[in-house]
């Protein structure tokens, strides 16, 4: 018998597009919210339009669609809006991230959302949040990681900032507006409250893993600034080029961990150079000794050098491009890839859900819906509308 999933009997209504709402809906999807993804006619998610594309079919909304139900709802319509209405009554949750303002224009704001449903939870994601004199600027994720401060910090100092490698401020937020609806159905269920809306900032996601930067800023006046692979309190620490072209990060840079390091390259000489004799030292001379490793590790392919700092157990890893992370033993045996069978594409690999429970895991009971797949079911089961009218809708583009 499979086991009952955590959240089974919550209700989500993803009403956002792209990824700070809808990611927050999927993340409780794989864990048994009922998630009722709501799209535009048509054309649905945006992100049913992004790319890769395999067939003309965007596995980027293969990945992020999972464990959703669709339907289409207009709710620039009246109509639209007094169907949103009917679902927000028998719903816990509703997720989105239109612009400051939005909901409200269309009569859909939370002060006329709780008085249909007082335990409804509202989260509202958006650049910039939903009050402050920029609330209304337009955004995605780039400007949330530059206001947010970490596009500053990204990069070598030599040279102009650099986005990271993924969209970062968008998963992030998506991360926190989870957990904050975790904690306002806890609030509204243990401790027996309403329910409350929720504003989440793109930039204030990365603000607020900026680690000691406001303090160090306040207290000592430190503006921090691009220090790319080095870290201005370690050495030696960087990413080295293996003689075989690939790229290894090793971390040995405490007192107890430098000598294990010297040691496994052949040069215990080093411990005995005034240079190098504790981590202050090594800091003062970041150059020098990041040199020393730099210069040993392009001496070895990146398999060897594997084989010798794990021996002398110093902290190692190589740079893992997606290939290489879908041949790794480690990955395969905590199956953090599996397949899911997409109802338009057929099976598909992607991320495992995650985090991993022991009693009550998560799992993937479906693949990114069709638009619109879930039409008949919700209005007709849930809401109780008939065919006729569900053709009616269809016929006046409101669904």
């Amino acid at each position: 018998m499979t086991p009952k999933l955590p959240l089974q009997g919550i209700r989500i209504l993803d009403l956002g597009t792209r990824i700070a709402a809808p990611f927050a809906a999927t993340l409780l999807a794989d864990f048994g919210a009922e998630v009722i993804k709501v799209e535009l006619p048509g054309s649905g998610d945006f992100m049913r339009a992004i790319g890769p594309f395999a067939d003309g079919y965007s596995l980027w909304w293969a990945v992020e669609g999972r464990n959703k139900k669709s339907i289409t709802l207009d709710l620039r319509r009246p109509r639209g809006q007094e169907l949103l209405k009917r679902l927000v009554a028998v719903s816990d949750v509703a997720v989105e991230n239109f612009q400051p303002g939005t909901l409200e224009q269309w009569g859909l704001g939370y002060e006329s959302l709780r008085v249909i449903n007082p335990g409804l939870i509202l989260t509202r994601a958006s650049v910039y949040g939903q009050t402050g004199p920029y609330r209304h600027r337009p955004g995605l994720d780039r400007n949330g990681i530059g206001f947010g401060g970490l596009l500053y910090l990204t990069g070598y100092p030599d040279r102009p900032p650099v986005r990271p490698g993924i969209i970062v401020a968008d998963y992030l937020t998506g991360v926190f507006n989870a957990f904050a609806i975790m904690l306002a159905l806890y609030n509204r269920d243990v401790n027996r409250a309403d329910g409350q809306w929720v504003d989440l900032a793109l930039y204030e996601s990365i603000f607020r893993i900026l680690e000691h930067t406001v303090a160090s800023y306040d207290r000592l006046g430190i503006v921090r600034e691009r220090e790319g692979n080095r870290l201005r309190n370690s050495a030696p620490l960087d990413n080295w080029e293996t003689a075989d072209g690939q790229f290894v990060s090793i971390v040995a840079a405490g007192d107890g961990l430098f000598p294990r390091l010297a040691r496994a390259m052949g040069r215990p000489d080093l411990l005995a150079d005034a240079r190098f004799a504790s981590l202050k030292a090594r800091v003062e001379h970041a150059d020098e000794i990041n040199g020393i490793v730099g210069n040993w590790v392009k001496q070895h392919s990146a398999a060897e050098v594997e084989a010798i700092l794990l021996q002398a157990e110093v902290p190692f890893t190589r740079a893992h491009s997606i290939a290489d992370i879908a041949a790794d033993p480690h990955y395969a045996a905590r199956e953090d890839i599996v397949t899911v069978d997409d109802p338009t594409i057929g099976p598909i690999r992607m991320q495992a859900v995650y985090p991993r429970l022991s009693g009550t895991p998560g799992r993937i009971a479906r693949g990114a819906p069709k638009l619109g797949e879930h039409n008949r079911e919700i209005y007709g089961s849930l809401l109780g509308l008939s065919d006729d009218e569900l053709a009616a809708l269809q016929a006046d583009g409101v669904v």
